[in-house]
C-alpha cells in the first residue's frame, strides 16, 4: 500500500529594496494594481453614463460579508482533506486525541478515588476505580493506533489491519457490561425498595465530574467527524455514557432536593429509576459499535462499496468489452481490501503492460479510497476457471 503523499511546493520569495515577499502576494499585487490603472485610464475617457455602469458594476461592500458559520465549515472541510492525504499527519493526530482521552481518564480516576476517600463515601471510590477501566481500554487504543498504519511484515503479512476492529469491539462489549451491570443494580435496588442519597459530597464530584466528561465528550467528537477514526468514535461514546450518567446523578440529587417531606418514599426511587432508564438508553451506541466491528472481523462485504465496485466495472466492462468480471469486497476497520477478477474477449491484446495499470488506474480513481486506506487486487483473465 502507498502512504506516500505529495509535497507541496512553497512559495519562493523575492526580495525587493530589502523587503521579503511571497512571490504570488507580489503577482497579485501587481494584477491589481494594473487593473484598478486600466478601470482608471478608462473611466478618464467615458461619458458620465458610462461611467455610471461601471460603477454599477463595482461590487457592493455590504455582498463581500461572508458568513462565519459557512467560513468555518470550509475550514473544517479543508482541515479534514489536508488530513485525509496526509496519513502520517492523521496517525499522529489520531494518537494524541486518544492520549489525551487516556490520561483524561486516568486524572477522572485520580480525583474519584481521591475525593471518594476525603468524603467517605465507597460509591465514588467504586466510581474512580471504574475509571481506572477507561484508562487500561485508552492505552490499548493508542498501542492499536501506533500499528495499524504499519507496513506488512513476514508475521503479518497483510498488515495490521484485522487488530483495530478487534479492539473496537473488545471496548464496546466492556461497555454494553457496564451499561447491562448498571441496569441490573438499579433493578434490584427498586426491587429492594430503593435507597437515599446522601447529598453533599456526592453533588459536588458529580457536578466536576459531569463537566469535565462534557468537555471531553465534545473534544473528542469533533475529531471522530474530523478524522473519521472508529478509535477515537468508541471514546467518544465512553465519555457519552459517563456524562450522561453523571447527568442523570445530578437530575436525580435535585429531585431528592425539592421533594417535599411527605413524600420520601418516592424520593428512594428517583436515583435507581433514572439510572435503570439511562443505562438502557446508553446501551445503544455501544451495540451499534459492537455489531458493526463484528461485521468487519467476520468480513462482511459493506454494501456501498459492493455497490459501488460493480457499477465501476460495468461501465469498464462496455467500455473495453469483458466479456466477465467478479468481484470481492471487504472491510476491517477504516481500510477496504478490494479484488477484482476480469475474463477477457479473445480480440483484447494489450501491447504493453502500461494498459493494464491504466484499468486498474480507472478503478482506483472510481473508488475514491485514498490508496493508504485500501487494498486493491486486479486481476486479468482469459479462462473462466480463474474468475
Amino acid at each position: 500500500m502507498n502512504t506516500s503523499s505529495p509535497t507541496p511546493q512553497q512559495p519562493t520569495e523575492e526580495h525587493h529594496h530589502g523587503i521579503s515577499r511571497l512571490s504570488y502576494g507580489t503577482s497579485v499585487r501587481k494584477k491589481v494594481q494594473h487593473l484598478s490603472d486600466t478601470i482608471h485610464n478608462k473611466t478618464q475617457k467615458q461619458t458620465p453614463k458610462e461611467n455610471k455602469n461601471i460603477i454599477d458594476l463595482a461590487p457592493n461592500p455590504t455582498d463581500t460579508k461572508r458568513n462565519p458559520h459557512k467560513d468555518n465549515k470550509e475550514r473544517f472541510l479543508a482541515l479534514k482533506n489536508a488530513f485525509a492525504i496526509d496519513s502520517k499527519k492523521a496517525s499522529k493526530k489520531e494518537q494524541f486525541v486518544l492520549k489525551v482521552s487516556m490520561f483524561s481518564a486516568l486524572i477522572l480516576a485520580i480525583f474519584g478515588i481521591g475525593f471518594g476517600i476525603f468524603v467517605k463515601s465507597m460509591a465514588v471510590i467504586f466510581d474512580g476505580f471504574v475509571a481506572l477501566i477507561s484508562v487500561g481500554l485508552g492505552a490499548l487504543s493508542v498501542i492499536t493506533s501506533r500499528y495499524i498504519y504499519k507496513e506488512d511484515d513476514d508475521i503479518f503479512q497483510y498488515g495490521y489491519v484485522r487488530f483495530e476492529p478487534m479492539v473496537n469491539l473488545f471496548k464496546s462489549l466492556v461497555l454494553v457490561f457496564v451499561c447491562v451491570y448498571a441496569f441490573i443494580n438499579a433493578l434490584q435496588s427498586i426491587i429492594n425498595g430503593g435507597y437515599s442519597v446522601e447529598l453533599g459530597g456526592a453533588v459536588v464530584y458529580s457536578l466536576c465530574a459531569f463537566i469535565f466528561c462534557a468537555f471531553l465528550f465534545i473534544y473528542t467528537f469533533f475529531y471522530t467527524k474530523l478524522l473519521e477514526s472508529d478509535l477515537i468514535q468508541v471514546d467518544n461514546t465512553e465519555w457519552k455514557i459517563d456524562c450522561v450518567l453523571y447527568l442523570g446523578a445530578l437530575i436525580a440529587f435535585g429531585i431528592i432536593y425539592f421533594l417535599p417531606h411527605s413524600n420520601e418514599t418516592f424520593g428512594l426511587y428517583v436515583d435507581p429509576t433514572l439510572l435503570a432508564i439511562l443505562s438502557l438508553m446508553l446501551c445503544i451506541s455501544p451495540i451499534r459499535i459492537a455489531i458493526a466491528n463484528f461485521k468487519d472481523l467476520i468480513m462482511v462485504a459493506p454494501s456501498e462499496i459492493d455497490t459501488k465496485i460493480t457499477d465501476i466495472m460495468e461501465n469498464l466492462s462496455n467500455e473495453f468489452g469483458f466479456s466477465d468480471y467478479d468481484t470481492h469486497v471487504a472491510k476491517s476497520g477504516r481500510f477496504y481490501m478490494v479484488e477484482v477478477n476480469i475474463l477477457t474477449e479473445q480480440n483484447f491484446k494489450p501491447t504493453t503492460m502500461q494498459e493494464f495499470d491504466f484499468i486498474r488506474e480507472r478503478i482506483e480513481k472510481a473508488l475514491e479510497i485514498p490508496s493508504y486506506k485500501i487494498w486493491l487486487s486486479v486481476s486479468f483473465t482469459a479462462n473462466p476457471k480463474w474468475l
